[in-house]
């Protein structure tokens, strides 16, 4: 039986991946393990795909959605344009939720610049809660896309702003009444700002123009999930140096209290960049006020992590470390 969460990768392998209609010649990426988005041919220029929900957040839950799936266009180098919006609701739901969703839906497209081209709404009994899905559209040169899978040995492994900024925002939005009462109010207060610090539409498009060899939003899995999946996608070993890991004090605080591992929390906010530039890729960024942080390299083969001078192999985490969070603090609410 799957737990919350992601399904685990051989069974993506396994049961997913070998059915995937018929593969067209138009389509340059196809689904597969590491690349968010497909990426489909329209001559000198190419579209660029991706769809994701939102499952576990609620209050942050609309803008959330908006940016997790136009950070995967970025991802790939291209400006997302536009987005389709599939709206589930639970029974009792009424006008008022719809229009507090789209507004929030509606403030986030704007503050990137993307249309809400169309998409779907119902009231369902099969949801107990609203699942906002999202699919983006983005559009770049057809010589100028990045995939996660072009990744190659002596790049170095980049990350831009701090991991778990989405995370952290979730659960002091989410359970800002439990954390409170267990940390200073400021310290759950500028967690909850890190909400505006979600999109990498910017760094996406400004480090494909300095020069990447691959890139990845690091999502669900937090980074040691995105730097298995993108070493896994390029056919590459990744070795990565703890100390070197920017992660701000607000999250260390909120996973110390939720006894959870910042590097398997999801970190939406942070983009994965493996680059043979990293000077030219950095100065561009700073100059954008976008602070990034050399953070390892690709190796021909294994995945590493080098902390006090040991050597350990990087193990993937099951879940997402939000998910132990929201049980644990739900354990308490029940208790």
């Amino acid at each position: 039986m799957f737990k919350t969460g992601k399904v685990p990768p051989e069974i993506l392998k396994s049961s997913v991946y070998p059915y995937t209609g018929k593969l067209r010649d138009e389509v340059l990426i196809h689904s597969s393990f590491g690349e968010d988005c497909s990426i489909i041919d329209f001559g000198e220029k190419v579209a660029v795909l991706s769809t994701d929900p939102i499952t576990g957040a609620d209050i942050q839950s609309s803008r959330l959605a908006v940016y997790v799936s136009c950070n995967d266009i970025a991802a790939c180098g291209a400006a997302p344009l536009g987005i389709l919006v599939t709206l589930l609701l639970p029974l009792g739901a009424d006008e008022s939720l719809l229009e507090e969703l789209m507004n929030g839906i509606d403030e986030a497209a704007k503050r990137i610049n993307v249309e809400i081209l169309g998409g779907h709404s119902e009231i369902t009994p099969t949801v107990s809660k609203s699942v906002i899905s999202t699919t983006a559209i983005g559009i770049t040169d057809k010589d100028k896309f990045v995939t996660s899978s072009g990744a190659k040995p002596g790049d170095a492994v980049i990350v831009t702003k701090a991991l778990g900024l989405e995370g952290s925002a979730i659960l002091a939005s989410d359970f800002e009444d439990f954390l409170v009462r267990r940390l200073p109010k400021e310290i759950v207060a500028r967690a909850k700002t890190f909400i505006e610090q979600i999109s990498v539409v910017d760094e996406g498009i400004i480090a494909s123009r300095a020069g990447v060899s691959a890139m990845h939003d690091i999502t669900e899995g937090g980074l040691l999930g995105a730097c298995c999946e993108v070493a896994e996608a390029s056919g590459v070993g990744i070795e990565i140096q703890e100390e070197l890991i920017p992660i701000l004090p607000e999250t260390k605080e909120i996973c110390k209290v939720f006894d959870i591992d910042p590097l398997g929390l999801i970190s939406s906010g942070s983009m994965l960049i493996c680059t043979p530039r990293p000077d030219k890729v950095i100065t561009e960024l700073e100059n954008a006020g976008i602070i990034a942080t050399v953070i390892g390299r690709i190796i021909p083969e294994g995945k590493f992590m080098i902390s006090s001078d040991k050597r350990n192999p990087i193990i993937p985490f099951e879940r997402d470390e939000l998910y132990k969070a929201i049980e644990k603090a739900k354990g308490f609410a029940e208790n």
